[in-house]
């Protein structure tokens, strides 16, 4: 019982900081658009679980001179592409928490 008390305020702590169906933000942009453009704030819904960021666009031509293009989204499940695979079209990046696609891409 004793252990039941001391576990009560770390239980309370937890819970006090998940979200609990509380919406968060991500960066959205639906159509691809330079990074640097894509800063619309969106609240996503409560079933998200993600912001999701995928590479559209890089140029394969030199002089390399254009900005990559990227859609961002709030996502209900997000699986991103494997940070070592190569030749992969349109990488995902995915993260977890407010705003957190900002420099992704």
């Amino acid at each position: 019982m004793a252990w039941c008390r001391a576990a009560l305020p770390l239980l309370l702590m937890a819970a006090s900081s998940a979200r609990g169906g509380e919406a968060f933000k991500c960066f959205t942009c639906e159509q691809p658009t330079t990074i640097s453009l894509c800063k619309n704030i969106t609240r996503c819904k409560p079933e998200a679980t993600a912001c999701q960021t995928v590479l559209v666009q890089v140029e394969s031509e030199y002089p390399f001179n254009q900005s990559p293009k990227v859609t961002r989204s709030c996502a209900n499940s997000c699986i991103a592409t494997d940070p070592d695979s190569i030749g992969i079209a349109h990488p995902v990046y995915c993260c977890f928490y407010d705003l957190c696609n900002s420099m992704q891409g």
